[in-house]
């Protein structure tokens, strides 16, 4: 016999769910600031979605254990974190220029996606940009962590619904018999 933990593991479903919704929005917020040497930059971290789409929940149960991790594109990261040094390949990068909409080139104006030259050396100058200071961190996924890591503090809630509902098998395990009148004793020795 072994502790049913329904209303913990649904509690953990539904915070794991909300975790993913949540970084998905953090990805597409458009208020987001990054703080550059030249300057700061207020836009979103996505370009095509793909990021976006990536996340997925994969849950893994055992048994005894559930886990639940959120996965994604590895380079979800490297945005958050920042790196020191990455390498891009220019290609990516012409596009990811033209996937994002409404792309500014440093003097704030819209680039012409139509001009193959412009965005070529744009993505050059990128591609160098990332391979010498390598990423600004964006601290999205840190700081959504941090902010949901406190809605775990409530996990004692479903646990103690999870032992009453389960409490006659608990203490059944730990060596009570069940008597009449719905009663519960132990036997004890005493040992000299």
């Amino acid at each position: 016999m072994s502790l049913k933990l329904e209303n913990t593991e649904k509690y953990l479903r539904q915070y794991t769910k909300s975790l993913l919704d949540n970084a998905i929005v953090e990805i597409s917020r458009k208020d987001r600031k990054r703080d550059y040497p030249s300057r700061t930059v207020t836009t979103n971290i996505t370009a095509s979605g793909s990021l976006q789409e990536s996340l997925k929940i994969i849950e893994k149960e055992s048994n005894s254990v559930l886990e639940l991790n959120i996965e994604g594109n590895s380079y979800a990261e490297q945005i958050d974190e920042g790196t020191s040094s990455t390498n891009v390949s220019k290609d990516k990068l012409i596009q990811w220029i033209r996937n994002k909409r409404g792309f500014k080139d440093l003097n704030g104006d819209l680039v012409n996606l139509s001009d193959i030259g412009k965005i070529s050396r744009i993505a050059s100058l990128i591609s160098n940009s990332l391979r010498i200071k390598g990423i600004y961190p964006t601290g999205f996924l840190t700081d959504l962590v941090k902010l949901k890591f406190e809605e775990l503090r409530n996990i004692h809630e479903p646990i103690v619904m999870d032992i009453d509902s389960d409490l006659e098998n608990i203490l059944k395990r730990a060596g009570y018999k069940k008597g009449a009148n719905e009663t519960f004793s132990i036997q004890t020795k005493i040992i000299k």
